[in-house]
């Protein structure tokens, strides 16, 4: 005769087994959010990475353009190059901001409404010094998940900048005698888990790429 260790005849074997699925239920409950944290960490990092490698490489496109000629009038129009009797296929300087559309960023860009030597209403401008690109700091209202375009000539022996301005009776935006021109490219960008988590904080992502006019 067989006897059973449960008070309940016939759930001997049984019990054991439920027991261990219980609990192994439990634990995997307990370590879940810890595991899928960790792949949306991953995965969040690995976007994040992907969209500053093309912010850098959408500022270094857009400054080997700025250094032709055909840019010296405008940095959201087509390039002279256009009107030639054969004429160029390239676009506004602006576009090279663009290359990060397919990622669901937007673009900002806006002539300087303060004159040739102030940037744009959405960044201020802090020189570092005569031949050194200064600092751009955003400033206003700022969206996430957008480009602000920055794009100036720096004199480098004055140290005197100038940018595209709207209300300058159609000044140059660039002038002729070799000197650099610096396209800065800021984005703020929130990963999706501190939305999340309720977290507010967003990375701002800055490539600033210096050229030197070939005219």
């Amino acid at each position: 005769m067989v006897r059973s260790n449960s008070p309940i005849h016939g759930l001997g074997p049984v019990l054991p087994h439920k027991w261990a699925k219980a609990q192994a239920l439990l634990e995997f409950a307990l370590i879940a959010p810890v595991i899928f944290l960790m792949i949306g960490a991953t995965v969040d990092l690995g976007r994040g990475l992907l969209i500053y490698t093309m912010l850098q490489g959408a500022s270094r496109d857009t400054a080997r353009q700025a250094v032709l000629s055909y840019y010296s009038d405008s940095n959201n129009l087509a390039p002279t190059c256009t009107a030639l009797a054969t004429a160029c296929t390239l676009g506004p300087l602006t576009n090279g901001a663009h290359q990060l559309d397919p990622l669901g960023m937007s673009v900002v860009y806006a002539d300087s409404s303060g004159g040739l030597t102030s940037p744009p209403s959405y960044g201020t401008y802090a020189a570092n010094g005569v031949s050194q690109p200064g600092t751009i700091t955003l400033a206003g209202s700022i969206n996430p998940s957008t480009v602000y375009v920055f794009i100036y000539e720096l004199d480098p022996t004055t140290g005197t900048t100038r940018w595209s301005c709207s209300t300058c009776a159609n000044a140059p935006v660039r002038l002729a005698g070799h000197q650099l021109v610096v396209v800065d490219l800021k984005l703020q960008w929130k990963p999706v888990l501190n939305t999340l988590l309720g977290i507010p904080s967003a990375i701002t992502f800055d490539s600033q790429s210096v050229e030197r006019l070939e005219y």
